[in-house]
């Protein structure tokens, strides 16, 4: 903290002596009686045009002065083995934001614009972004527009290939064109990136490491990983959580954990309703356990808002848990009828919302978090019916369609269902579509694909993403053959 304070000091003192003893002197120069009036006039005409030039040049100076401590102080804190490494303009121009410098604001322009960290005054082009839609780096193109041809799916399958890309790009003398996986952009002049609002781009390395929380599936511990945080997309696996063990007979498996994760560092994880804990990341400290007297092995664990998360059973009971109260989860029981597996998922938004149970049999039952004791609707889904492990379904609410769901599992479909029209009494439906990708590429010789898992993108309201037991990971979308056909 001395070191700063002594070279702020020592910065406010240059800029004193360059500048404003300069100025004072110049408007305020004594006259001597004694000498000619000539050379006092001549005197104060000098003297009065030397403050015009050094205040023109005031604003440029001081920049440059901090611009150049800066530097200094950066390279000093640099590792030593980076002196080492050989100087070029490639180099100067990858290193142009390494030190920890912010673009404020980020500035796009075309190839006649200057490549560097850029402030208000100094209008320089960001060369360190990143798209915080798809999280790929933005590439650039000098000298080059992008051709009125271009759309999402050309950059989607093409990126980050840049033989690829050069393909629909014009020679234009002055542009310059940044693409990542899903937009694009040309710029002439500079240009703030707020004012393009169809652009999700920001300096890369602004953003922060992101860390991943996974299961083996045979226990209660948990591995966590972090992603990137050095410009690069490597996972490394950074440290553990232990789950809490519990009293359980010698036939009973303890079987993977449920996650459950919000913005936060926090996770929400368990194997069985007993041992359902809320954790830390960062420190490892638990945060919050309920107090539950059953030991049912757990088939799913999801936040419905900040506090309150559902905990669903493979019985087919549900527990409601607000993680502030220290009272004992609330119970929706099981539906009546056969003792079956059962799979829980709520509906995206608030705690208010609605929540849905599936049976192995295919019977699915919506309830609402108000009153969960009692079902709204009923229906009977079109499945193939099977003897199914508690990981192998799946249903998902969709984040940003009302009242779709998404099930999969007990075959190689994803079927996709509205519940809008479902009623008090149980009745047979259909699904709207139905996704075969899986089971009709699969060249596996070890029998049936089954989907194990599907996930709707939180965006794009008809997006999904799937995976099969053969290894195959789909992306696609889906259309209402009912809208389709009006």
């Amino acid at each position: 903290m001395d070191d700063d304070g002594d070279d702020l000091d020592e910065l406010l003192d240059e800029v004193e002596n360059k500048f404003c003893r300069n100025v004072s002197v110049g408007c305020s120069v004594r006259v001597d009686p004694k000498e000619p009036r000539k050379d006092n006039e001549e005197q104060r005409t000098q003297s009065a045009t030397k403050p015009k030039q050094s205040v023109s040049s005031v604003t440029d100076d001081i920049d440059a002065l901090l611009e150049e401590l800066l530097e200094e102080d950066y390279s000093d804190s640099l590792p030593r083995k980076a002196e080492a490494a050989p100087k070029g303009p490639e180099e100067k121009k990858l290193s142009s934001q390494s030190g920890g410098r912010k673009c404020c604001p980020v500035f796009v322009g075309g190839s006649a614009v200057t490549n560097g960290v850029g402030t208000a005054t100094s209008k320089r082009s960001c060369d360190q972004l990143r798209c915080t839609s798809c999280d790929f780096k933005v590439l650039m193109f000098d000298d080059c527009e992008w051709d009125p041809s271009c759309d999402y799916l050309f950059f989607r399958n093409n990126m980050p290939e840049r033989q690829k890309l050069g393909s629909r790009l014009r020679r234009r003398r002055g542009q310059r064109s940044y693409a990542c996986q899903c937009s694009w952009t040309s710029a002439s002049e500079a240009a703030d990136l707020r004012d393009r609002t169809k652009i999700s781009m920001c300096i890369s390395w602004n953003i922060p490491p992101r860390c991943v929380v996974t299961n083996d599936g045979l226990t209660s511990d948990l591995q966590v990983w972090t992603v990137g945080g050095d410009d690069s997309d490597v996972i490394r696996r950074t440290g553990s959580v232990a789950g809490r063990k519990t009293r359980k007979k010698k036939s009973d498996s303890e079987g993977g954990s449920r996650i459950a994760a919000r913005h936060s560092s926090q996770v929400l994880h368990g194997a069985q309703s007993d041992n359902i804990q809320l954790t830390q990341l960062t420190s490892g400290q638990i945060l919050y356990t309920p107090e539950m007297t059953s030991s049912d092995p757990l088939s799913s664990l999801q936040f419905v808002s900040d506090d309150v998360f559902l905990a669903g059973c493979c019985n087919g009971n549900v527990y409601i848990a607000d993680t502030r109260a220290s009272a004992s989860p609330q119970l929706s029981a099981a539906p009546p009828g056969e003792s079956v597996p059962w799979w829980t998922d709520a509906a995206a938004g608030a705690s208010s919302g609605s929540f849905i149970r599936v049976s192995s049999s295919g019977r699915a039952e919506i309830s609402d978090l108000r009153n969960p004791g009692a079902a709204v609707s009923r229906a009977q889904l079109s499945v193939q019916s099977r003897r199914c492990n508690p990981g192998d379904v799946t249903v998902s609410w969709a984040p940003a369609l009302n009242d779709c769901i998404a099930v999969s599992g007990f075959s190689g479909l994803v079927q996709i269902y509205n519940t809008s029209g479902w009623g008090a009494e149980l009745q047979e439906v259909q699904p709207l579509f139905e996704h075969r990708g899986h089971a009709v590429s699969s060249q596996s010789d070890e029998g049936d694909v089954f989907v194990t898992s599907q996930l709707w993108h939180p965006e794009r309201p008809r997006t999904l993403l799937s995976a099969a037991s053969d290894g195959s990971v789909h992306v696609w979308d889906w259309v209402d053959q009912s809208d389709a056909d009006r």
